[in-house]
């Protein structure tokens, strides 16, 4: 009787101790998806800020090559014009415009100006190009729908002027 009891008992233990370990398998993938959720949202941080920087790099060297072109037209007449992204006519706004990516500065605002002429001409007018739009914060969106308020983007404006090589 005792034997059978002791073989009855160790049994159960057995089951016990597979069930525990079952369990610990499934703690397991729950402590590996809760460390992986929050290792994706540090790592996300610094590669957000890092494409906030490269979209304002990307605009100041859109500015710097729609000045470029501005400064080297000798059709210029009037004394300025804009457009929004992504429908930019015109040689100097196109070109600013095909340097600027569409995703990063949604909605960017590129407009350009020529300095007045003055009498007698003093040779020094200017051609100013000027980039400006909103980059938005992916991450800080993800904290805006879990409830937490914050400014999820941040103003990108970047200026070029070069001398208009055809004057005097």
């Amino acid at each position: 009787m005792n034997a059978s009891i002791r073989n009855g008992t160790r049994s159960f233990d057995k089951r016990v101790c597979r069930l525990k370990e079952q369990n610990r398998r499934g703690q397991a993938v729950v402590e590996f998806t809760l460390i992986f959720v929050l290792f994706l949202v540090i790592a996300w941080i610094p590669a957000d800020f890092g494409l906030a920087f490269f979209t304002g790099q990307l605009a100041q060297n859109a500015s710097r090559e729609g000045a470029r072109i501005a400064a080297a037209d000798p059709t210029l007449t009037t004394a300025g014009g804009f457009c929004t992204m992504p429908a930019c006519p015109g040689n100097i706004l196109s070109e600013a415009a095909g340097r600027l990516s569409s995703a990063l500065l949604p909605g960017a605002t590129i407009s350009w100006a020529l300095d007045a002429g003055s009498t007698p001409p003093t040779c020094d007018r200017m051609v100013t190009v000027i980039i400006s739009g909103s980059y938005n914060f992916f991450f800080y969106r993800l904290l805006g729908l879990m409830g937490f308020s914050v400014d999820d983007q941040i103003p990108i404006i970047r200026t070029t002027s070069m001398r208009w090589e055809h004057q005097c």
